[in-house]
């Protein structure tokens, strides 16, 4: 779709493009008796007109061709009543708008009310939109010559970039912190996903599905009128637990989707018969290793897609495994038939407290982290605690097979293994955890290839009984580390009450 423009100024600068990408309406001027009642651009006679003249014509910009009057005439078009946004230099047009992002203050006073309204206080911005703006600081109030913005980037709202480019140091006074890669932060979470380059159909779906489940809402500025814009419309959003409402913005289009799956299952992992306490309705509980058994009276682990079969050597990672491939609520996490994550502050790893986490709760916490664990333990490192429990021979052949898995499947993790094994002095036990679903496939996408080829690698008929017959199981709980190692998620710890 060809741009409708018009030009204003008569100096050198109004030749030094050939336009051809554009529809040139009229060339503005500051009218004297010497000036020409029209210019030849491209092969073509384009009238030369007064400011008057110029604001009753229909175009998408007026772009400023001579620069050492560029006040005068902004000033000139903007008392003529030609909206500001749509006055711009050429520079600005060419390296902004041509390269398909379109910054203008009235668009980002919009999103500064979208902000407002919908209690946003994280915002992942793909495009550093922010970074293109009318101050190299937050404050983007009282800007303009003729408008007073009232509103600025609010101190409390956390401001993360993306910029696989350049990264100028003085953004960081605009943004919290700028990232080279997205994939560095994928598995956070999002209030706003800001997406304002203008972008080919195929990387607008790209994205909205690479960063599905981490956001709650997303603003993806559109070419108006464009056959993205339309393809866009006709995506099937309900059937992805998305709201999407189109908003008229200055020269473009944008669409808002809001992910609004809120979602919650805890479930309680059990292996034998047990008197629960009373839990809310979140609480879920399951038979681990039920393995088509009549079992003690709870759904089990052996229904769908399961390996139920092989709980006796991977202990809870059978229930885990059923509600990674049979489950689909946003928000998932496990507790034990003895073990509950409770509402205090993480002062210790163990309390004596009933509070149990309730839904509000972890909506609330999800809010400011991405992920929640058990406090960490002070037991000493991994490595010692399992060589005290199986003996050192048995210990050691176990994690050289481990170490051998992860180096043939998952190789970058190699080195996060053996340091959350031997140095680092803490862990996050029982495979307990609250977590988004995004977080938690990617968690399971990760673990279980290891844990199940580990198994595939070791002679249960040579082990004696348990302990030692459980050390998949025991080594897939301690996987949990070298993962999170890996990943820039924002933990939140609690302590858990034992029954």
């Amino acid at each position: 779709m060809s741009r409708k423009i018009a030009l204003f100024g008569l100096g050198n600068e109004l030749h030094i493009d050939n336009w051809s990408q554009e529809t040139i309406v009229a060339v503005g001027a500051l009218l004297d008796n010497n000036t020409p009642k029209s210019v030849e651009i491209n092969g073509q006679e384009i009238p030369v007109v007064n400011v008057n003249l110029l604001r009753q014509m229909e175009f998408d910009f007026v772009i400023i061709t001579e620069s050492t009057q560029f006040n005068k005439i902004y000033i000139t078009c903007a008392q003529a009543q030609i909206p500001q946004f749509k006055i711009i230099s050429y520079d600005t047009y060419i390296h902004h708008v041509r390269n398909k992002v379109e910054y203008n203050v009235d668009d980002e006073q919009s999103i500064l009310e979208i902000v407002k309204d919908k209690a946003i206080h994280r915002i992942l911005d793909m495009d550093l939109y922010f970074a293109d703006g009318v101050s190299t600081t937050r404050n983007r109030c009282n800007y303009a010559e003729l408008n007073n913005y009232g509103l600025s980037i609010p101190n409390d709202l956390e401001l993360i970039g993306i910029s696989d480019k350049k990264y100028w140091p003085i953004w960081d006074n605009i943004y919290d912190r700028i990232y080279h890669k997205l994939d560095s932060i994928l598995l956070q979470h999002f209030d706003l996903l800001l997406i304002m380059k203008i972008r080919p159909l195929e990387e607008y779906i790209q994205l909205i599905n690479t960063t599905y489940g981490s956001w709650k809402y997303a603003l993806i500025q559109v070419e108006k009128a464009s056959t993205d814009e339309a393809s866009l419309k006709n995506l099937d959003y309900q059937g992805l637990n998305l709201n999407a409402t189109w908003i008229t913005a200055q020269n473009t289009s944008w669409l808002l989707l809001e992910y609004d799956k809120q979602d919650t299952e805890l479930y309680v992992i059990c292996h034998k018969p047990y008197e629960l306490p009373k839990l809310p309705p979140i609480y879920h509980p399951i038979h681990a290793g039920k393995n088509g058994s009549k079992g003690f009276g709870l759904p089990g682990d052996d229904t769908g897609e399961n390996i139920s079969f092989i709980n006796p050597y991977i202990n809870e990672l059978t229930a885990i495994y059923w509600m990674w491939k049979n489950t689909n609520s946003e928000i998932i996490g496990t507790a034990h038939y003895r073990r509950y994550f409770v509402n205090e502050q993480a002062d210790s790893y163990i309390s004596d407290s009933h509070s149990f986490i309730d839904e509000k709760t972890i909506h609330q916490m999800l809010c400011n982290h991405d992920i929640i664990l058990r406090r960490s333990i002070p037991y000493g490192n991994t490595e010692d605690c399992f060589r005290k429990f199986m003996g050192y021979d048995f210990y050691e052949t176990a994690k050289t097979i481990f170490q051998q898995v992860i180096k043939d499947i998952e190789p970058e993790y190699e080195e996060a293994f053996l340091f959350a094994l031997s140095r680092h002095n803490s862990g996050h036990a029982f495979n307990m955890f609250i977590t988004r679903r995004h977080v938690f496939n990617a968690y399971c996408s990760w673990l279980f290839p290891i844990v199940l080829e580990a198994a595939n690698r070791i002679d249960f008929t040579q082990l004696p009984n348990p302990p030692h017959s459980r050390i998949i199981g025991f080594m897939g709980e301690a996987l949990l580390m070298p993962w999170l190692m890996k990943q820039r998620l924002r933990i939140k710890e609690l302590p858990v009450v034992e029954l």
